[in-house]
């Protein structure tokens, strides 16, 4: 059996001539992906820089670092040290004006020891874009009461906040794109968009300083957020953080801020070194917010190789492709090539691909025609069998923006194209041959019309 992933396509679409070898499922989605293809794939890339024990990436405390505080006992007896530059000691405590303190005690030993870098230093900047103002945004001043009472966010919009990852900024491509989807939006769904900006905290190479930032980035962001409540009467149920990588985890501090009140966050592939296996508290989990949807596209495969966590961690966990390497995107035979090859930098590129899908589908399931529906489902290996292609009393899920009205709760697996449009619609095809036929050798191809038009010839024997 092999799952089929084509463009848009109705049964009614369908030349007649294959009805009796295609069958499709009940509230289908876009499939499409080789079996050999979805086991094969894997990512390289976290050896070099992410598989660490927090001390081969060097640490970077600048000069404009606070004073750091350390604790001497088990008591509260604690002695003030100079600023200066020097590897992370545990149990280690900083604190900032305005957003307190932080530790780096277990459980939030998870960043090799590193504790959030000065609000200074990271610099976090909220850009404000609403229906009014599109594309010139206005600049909020998260701790400032006249900032906030000035701003022009509406009280009756949703208010949807965007969080980027390592090596992001508001200046990443995707960024823009989710915005600009997101300011489409019409009638209940209409929406003021924050966008969050701690580039200069999630800088290659320092990987645990910025899974140590996202701590006090969220904290910000929250604190943003519960003065546009106090002070302009916004509603935690109209505020929905959508988060890409470490930018997930932050969503996850952010709600932590407002005791847990945002109506939703939406996990874009949540980072996974530093966070996998740990403790919830340091990570997203569906206690976060009342609705936690999450897409899983770059998730370990062997080795410790993976961009995102496997984890379940949301009320629904989409795993498009079996969650792991995207179709379309390069292979561990790639990525393995650059890295000899001495293109590291280009092998780093390589590997976003699989990581930056998630937010690929998230964006293009705003707008689009084509739902992304998902099949609740043991595991990859099963819905590739055809196992899960009917979707259950507790229900199917629709993977991306729409997600929170689906009943289905829990593991959702579905294919997707290997370029845009992703979406497409799922089918089942099964080849049943003649025990007595002769042998032969050669190659089985489905074609696939729309309107009498071949939209596809796809191999069954790859």
């Amino acid at each position: 059996m092999t799952l089929l992933s084509f463009p848009s396509v109705t049964d009614a679409d369908l030349n007649p001539s294959i009805d009796n070898t295609i069958n499709t499922s009940t509230s289908m989605i876009a499939i499409v992906n080789m079996r050999f293809q979805a086991n094969f794939q894997c990512v390289f890339i976290p050896l070099l820089i992410l598989s660490i024990d927090g001390r081969l990436v060097p640490s970077q405390h600048e000069v404009n670092e606070p004073l750091t505080i350390d604790t001497l006992s088990a008591g509260n007896s604690l002695q003030v040290l100079n600023r200066q530059t020097r590897a992370p000691v545990a149990n280690t405590t900083v604190c900032y004006p305005v957003v307190g303190c932080f530790d780096n005690n277990e459980p939030f030993n998870n960043a090799g020891l590193e504790v959030p870098q000065s609000p200074e230093f990271i610099d976090t900047a909220f850009l404000l874009f609403t229906q009014e103002s599109q594309t010139d945004p206005e600049f909020i001043v998260y701790d400032s009461d006249k900032s906030i009472l000035n701003s022009s966010v509406s009280t009756s919009r949703w208010l949807r906040i965007i969080i980027h990852g390592f090596q992001n900024n508001r200046e990443s491509v995707w960024i823009p794109k989710l915005r600009a989807e997101l300011l489409k939006l019409k009638n209940d769904e209409q929406s003021d968009v924050i966008v969050v900006d701690w580039g200069n905290g999630a800088k290659f190479p320092l990987y645990p300083n910025a899974v140590a930032n996202i701590r006090l980035v969220g904290r910000q962001v929250g604190l943003l957020l519960k003065k546009l409540h106090d002070l302009k009467g916004i509603s935690y149920d109209r505020m929905h953080c959508i988060g890409h990588s470490l930018g997930a985890h932050a969503c996850g501090f952010t709600s932590n801020a407002v005791e847990n009140q945002l109506a939703r966050i939406s996990g874009l592939d949540p980072a996974g070194p530093f966070f996998a296996g740990k403790k919830t508290i340091v990570r997203l989990d569906k206690d976060d917010a009342k609705f936690v949807d999450v897409i899983h596209s770059n998730t370990e495969i062997a080795l410790g190789l993976g961009l995102g966590i496997t984890e379940e961690t949301g009320h629904i966990d989409f795993y498009p492709n079996g969650g792991q390497t995207q179709p379309g995107c390069p292979s561990i035979g790639a990525l393995i090539g650059g890295v000899l090859g001495g293109q590291s930098e280009a092998a780093f590129e390589q590997t976003s691909c699989s990581h930056g899908r998630s937010h690929g589908y998230f964006i293009e399931s705003i707008n689009s025609e084509c739902p992304y529906t998902a099949f609740p489902c043991h595991d990859h290996e099963s819905f590739m069998n055809g196992k899960c292609l009917v979707c259950p009393i507790s229900g199917c899920a629709q993977m991306g923006f729409y997600s929170i009205y689906s009943l289905g709760r829990g593991k959702m697996y579905l294919t997707t194209r290997s370029n845009s449009p992703f979406c497409g619609y799922h089918y089942f095809v099964e080849l049943v041959l003649d025990r007595d036929m002769a042998k032969t050798s050669g190659e089985i191809y489905v074609a696939v019309y729309s309107n009498y038009e071949l939209l596809a010839n796809v191999s069954l024997t790859e």
